[in-house]
């Protein structure tokens, strides 16, 4: 996932994070957009997720579907129950990479511990966060539940081979990406962030790395003249990161994005870069620097094409919508077991509803579903699968 802990960084800067970034150019020169987001997100004492100031949910910066219900959770442990069937193994993993306050973990692990108990007792639920301020609130958020978690700074750190489910939500987005410009006969050039006049800017020069040609080459996608994009090459290396540590067991990707073919169409002219400030979006990251998100759409086909490079076979691509509503049966079965579970029912159907209508966050929020050493298409058969267009 690249450079993001700064260990040599961490002592108390006495300037703001801008100056730290301005310093950086003054003594390096230009820098990637990679970079200044690495720095802007993920500074160990300033960054907006490593010092603990991303806020999430009404009073914050952004929503998550775990902030929206508590019935994402619920009905993301019903997939996990179901995925798990063929595994067949004893402490079976449920990993969270980038819990946000821990509202999902919350929410999971209270639906097994009163409808699933020996699942619950079963699952070996654990938490990948680099920053120990979000940590600190998902301990808080879980209670006398933290208990039944263990946390990892890394991917790296997992315990290896590993068995299980890899779950993250909104994760990808915020990877550090490049940001490109299709040129003349196409070729592409590269954004960098400079210093004009002491303030931060932009200039554009020759690509970084080769990589970012070769990006563009393997998907088969010519960047029209003009069109500025995303490259997210820190995605690519988090699910080789994963497939190194998963033995058996199911990659589960859930965040916004397109296919190749809609992610670089020439209609999306200015990419899908955006920021997030107490629910409002711009597209000027050079203000509030640490104190407002930085995003992208998710490059799925990159995901899926990467993922079997590196052992993962994509099983599933649909939207949240058709993924939770596949899980819906299995809830239902779990809360009508007892007359004490119906006002729980009728609280899941109230929160379901902003979660898969496609005019809130069941359209617009895809879910990937990549595996490893396991095949049973039948798990996957009552959803429309788009897995062809990746």
């Amino acid at each position: 996932m690249g450079r993001l802990l700064f260990a040599s960084e961490a002592a108390a800067m006495p300037y703001t994070l801008e100056e730290i970034i301005k310093d950086e150019i003054r003594s390096a020169g230009p820098i990637t957009f990679a970079r200044f987001m690495e720095l802007a997100l993920y500074h160990p004492e300033l960054g907006y997720y490593s010092s603990g100031r991303a806020r999430i949910g009404k009073d914050g910066d952004f929503y998550t579907s775990p902030h929206v219900s508590p019935v994402f959770g619920r009905l993301v442990a019903e997939y996990y129950l179901k995925l798990k069937a063929p595994l067949r193994a004893d402490g079976c993993s449920f990993v969270e990479v980038g819990a946000g306050e821990g509202y999902l973990a919350k929410d999971f692990l209270e639906f097994l511990h009163r409808h699933h108990h020996r699942d619950f007792m079963d699952c070996n639920y654990a938490i990948v966060e680099i920053s120990p301020g979000m940590r600190h609130k998902q301990q808080e958020t879980l209670g006398s539940l933290a208990g039944r978690v263990k946390w990892y700074s890394c991917v790296e750190e997992l315990p290896s081979p590993l068995t299980g489910v890899i779950f993250s939500n909104e994760f990808v987005d915020a990877l550090p990406f490049h940001r490109v410009r299709g040129a003349d006969c196409g070729s592409i050039k590269e954004l960098f962030v400079t210093l004009v006049e002491g303030a931060l800017a932009e200039t554009m020069d020759t690509i970084s790395t080769p990589l970012l040609a070769r990006h563009f080459n393997r998907l088969d996608v010519r960047l029209e003249d003009g069109v500025t994009t995303e490259v997210n090459l820190n995605a690519c290396s988090f699910i080789n990161s994963l497939s190194k540590r998963l033995d058996r067991g199911f990659v589960i990707t859930v965040d916004y994005g397109y296919p190749a073919p809609e992610y670089y169409s020439p209609e999306r002219v200015n990419g899908t870069m955006m920021c997030y400030r107490g629910h409002t979006s711009s597209e000027t990251p050079y203000l509030n620097i640490g104190e407002q998100d930085i995003t992208s759409h998710v490059d799925f086909s990159t995901l899926a094409l990467e993922g079997k490079e590196a052992g993962l076979v994509p099983e599933l691509f649909c939207e949240q919508g058709s993924f939770l509503t596949d899980a819906l049966s299995g809830l239902v079965s779990s809360l009508t077991v007892s007359a004490a579970s119906q006002g729980e029912l009728g609280d899941a159907g109230l929160g379901l509803t902003p979660l898969v209508h496609p005019d809130w966050m069941g359209a617009a929020f895809k879910v990937l579903v990549q595996s490893k050493g396991i095949s049973d298409p039948a798990l996957f058969s009552g959803v429309r699968n788009r897995a062809d267009s990746l």
